[in-house]
């Protein structure tokens, strides 16, 4: 490793206790520093993982390691930007949890019904189960034209499963949260993602515990070796089988993870287990690519890809051609590889490797070096703005709100369309909650209407009170 690299990887250790010692414990109710330890990890652990299995990652030996160190040191500097204005605007440290029996809460929990969620949830599972639905990574080509059943299926299922988790806890308590979790992961683990299930068993530990449900620790050892044991198997059969085909009916996925199982210990899962290792988290290696393309003459692609983002996430009975677009224009990652470009990532005519840009990374070959940075302080203050209005209460809204934004901080990975296909996603839930609360309020205000004889009582009380009578009874 570099002089420079060390340095860069310094800044985020600094970045890290800058947080720690605004937050301390509390980070965790962060979206921003969520934000923040996502970058360290990608960034940062990245390094220190390739450098203890050199020689298994396929994407260094494209571009000269210059660029990485330049990248590495480039976005350290950014992290820390993001971390001192988020600190300095995030505001005090909050002292307490909402308690569980906030209005707010109660509101949540009555309109968050496990068996109308599970409703929602099981028909998303048999499509997947079915080869129709939720795909694995690499299955769908960017900029790829989605349809309706898979759009729908990619949008909602891991929010319908975690939700659908949650919303049972909240009904029947916390012994259950071992088996919820288990189940859960083991539905997740069908579509043949490690992130998948991670993520799913965070956003539902996270809306647990925004409602001041314990967690014991011997929930959370159990739920970390099934997620653990998921996980290893998933990799197992990788290292046997490869990926399979999003369109894999029930028997592939089940195989698949009883192949796993078997081959925990074997020598592929040993190899499987340290190329994942090297390659899996490398968050810069794009962006050392980018900053080489632009040292050779090239210039920032401009904000058009986060605009074709906004755009992408506009429903199709709104925008029905967007799908009859170019393909670039629907993937903010290949419009940079094209225009930018990055021909290092091409392997034929408009086919490119798959590969992590990363969202502090893909800005690099949009806004350039410079224009990087100053979106990382933009980026700081607002996501110290946005967790000052979700960090109290705990109405459906702020829930929803909050698992999605959880979910998009989780993709880090990934680009910036997760932001806006998310929100189309949370909107059109909240747009079926409102009339639901409306509907509640009106209920209410009904039942506190007075019986006929009461309010016989108060127009004589009022008559008499207008008189200026004394007796008023």
């Amino acid at each position: 490793m570099s002089p420079l690299a060390a340095l860069g990887l310094l800044l985020q250790v600094i970045a890290l206790a800058v947080l720690w010692a605004k937050l301390g414990s509390t980070w965790y109710r962060h979206f921003g520093a969520i934000f923040i330890v996502m970058t360290v990890l990608y960034h940062g652990v990245s390094e220190v993982l390739i450098a203890l299995f050199p020689d298994q990652n396929p994407y260094r030996p494209l571009f000269m390691q210059k660029y990485l160190t330049q990248f590495v040191l480039l976005v350290s500097v950014a992290i820390l930007i993001f971390t001192v204005a988020y600190v300095c605007a995030v505001g005090p440290r909050p002292k307490r949890l909402v308690p569980p029996d906030d209005v707010g809460a109660n509101l949540t929990k009555t309109i968050f019904d496990y068996r109308i969620l599970l409703i929602v949830t099981v028909p998303l599972l048999l499509v997947t189960l079915n080869g129709q639905g939720y795909g694995p990574n690499g299955a769908i080509n960017p900029g790829a034209g989605v349809g309706t059943i898979l759009g729908l299926t990619q949008q909602f299922f891991i929010l319908g499963v975690v939700l659908s988790g949650f919303a049972f806890l909240m009904r029947f308590g916390q012994r259950w949260m071992f088996s919820v979790l288990m189940i859960q992961s083991i539905i997740l683990s069908i579509v043949g993602q490690r992130f998948v299930v991670l993520t799913g068993a965070l956003m539902l530990l996270f809306a647990l515990r925004r409602f001041s449900i314990k967690i014991s620790r011997r929930h959370i050892a159990f739920a970390s070796i099934s997620m653990i044991l998921l996980v290893w198997a998933i990799t197992a059969a990788r290292g046997v089988e490869g990926r399979y085909e999003y369109n894999s009916g029930a028997s592939v996925r089940l195989t698949f993870l009883t192949v796993g199982l078997t081959h925990l210990f074997s020598s592929t899962t040993s190899n499987e287990i340290a190329y994942t290792l090297s390659y899996r988290l490398d968050g810069n290696s794009y962006g050392g690519m980018s900053l080489q393309a632009l040292e050779n003459g090239s210039t920032p692609v401009g904000v058009r890809p986060l605009i074709n983002d906004v755009l992408l996430a506009i429903p199709s009975f709104l925008n029905p051609h967007k799908d009859q677009t170019n393909a670039e224009d629907r993937s903010e990652k290949l419009y940079v590889e094209e225009n930018l470009p990055i021909p290092e990532l091409q392997t034929s005519p408009g086919i490119y490797m798959d590969i992590l840009p990363t969202q502090l990374g893909g800005l690099i070959g949009i806004l350039g070096p410079l224009g990087m940075l100053c979106a990382a302080l933009a980026l700081g203050l607002g996501f110290a703005v946005l967790d000052r209005q979700l960090r109290y209460g705990l109405g459906p809204g702020r829930i929803l709100i909050s698992l999605g934004m959880l979910y998009c901080v989780l993709d880090y990975e990934g680009t910036w369309d997760t932001y806006t296909i998310t929100a189309r996603g949370i909107l059109l839930i909240l747009a079926m909650v409102l009339p639901l609360l409306a509907i509640r309020g009106l209920v209410r205000r009904g039942n506190q209407r007075p019986s006929p004889a009461t309010w016989l009582v108060r127009v004589r009380y009022q008559q008499r009170a207008s008189a200026g009578r004394e007796d008023l009874w």
